[in-house]
């Protein structure tokens, strides 16, 4: 028999530290994604602090896909959490727009902006965002924000890695405890070519095709009339069937791809940022 003590042992002090650092604060701005580390934050803090005393604030703009949003709006409501979209404006600025290594800056301090506003005039007391120990050791612009906008990072203080992230959900319940990663549409944009609503709207309109046909964990990443589709390695017989990939090609076309790829190399998060790097 296999022992879990020591592991159950561990989670269970993990989860005691966040809900201890998180109790120091009368009340708490969640930057919310639907993710499962924002996910986490927010359930802990409601739990905590109170739903009266949590705002669960989720950042709506053409980089988020819409299917995307309706499930982080259905897990609040599944929750009864105190759960406000608001509308960002990173697209009115042309830094963020022109899509370079520092885009995620952009976007999460026009965030952080918009929540501080929030913050001040409801008075409350601290923004947090889901940030987890592992980030920091990945290329994060918006780390950067953050810490321009004094946005506070519970997971970080309190050294809560994304595998004891899902365990910790896991253990709690939350249904999205092993939701893959799912970064804005703006990321699968090669840096260096510039955002714009078109751009978007096909890429989501062919992941959410992707995703109705099963595929869970991959990416559309667009090199201009090229879509290059990233699939994990087990979804690769999938492609094998005929039917398949004509109605991928069939689809992806009416979207406005002129071409359709499969990557050899497999999906892996963060595949863009890695390719520009190399080339350094």
């Amino acid at each position: 028999m296999v022992n879990y003590t020591s592991n159950t042992i561990s989670l269970s002090t993990k989860i005691k530290n966040l809900e201890n650092y998180i109790s120091k604060y009368p009340s708490a701005i969640i930057a919310y994604s639907g993710g499962i580390d924002s996910s986490l934050v927010a359930y802990i803090c409601n739990k905590v602090l109170g739903k009266n005393k949590s705002l669960v604030v989720i950042a709506v703009s053409p980089s988020l896909n819409k299917k995307e949003y309706e499930k982080a709006l259905n897990l609040a409501q599944k929750y009864d959490w105190n759960f406000k979209p608001i509308f960002t404006e990173e697209f009115n600025n042309d830094n963020y727009l022109k899509n370079d290594l520092n885009r995620c800056f952009y976007c999460k301090f026009e965030l952080y902006e918009k929540l501080e506003e929030i913050l001040i005039k409801e008075n409350f007391s601290v923004v947090f965002n889901g940030t987890n120990f592992d980030d920091l050791s990945d290329i994060r612009p918006g780390i950067d924000a953050a810490k321009k906008k004094n946005i506070v990072s519970p997971l970080v203080k309190c050294k809560i890695n994304k595998n004891e992230i899902r365990q910790i959900a896991k253990e709690l319940g939350l249904p999205n405890w092993d939701k893959p990663a799912q970064p804005c549409l703006s990321s699968r944009v090669p840096h260096g070519v510039k955002i714009n609503m078109d751009i978007l709207k096909r890429i989501e309109e062919a992941e959410n095709y992707l995703s109705s046909l099963g595929f869970v964990n991959f990416r559309v990443r667009i090199h201009g009339d090229l879509a290059k589709i990233e699939a994990q390695e087990n979804d690769f017989e999938k492609f094998n069937n005929y039917e398949i990939r004509k109605n991928i090609v069939n689809n992806f076309k009416s979207f406005g791809f002129k071409f359709v790829s499969l990557d050899l190399m497999f999906f892996k998060s963060g595949n863009l940022s890695r390719a520009h790097e190399s080339k350094k």
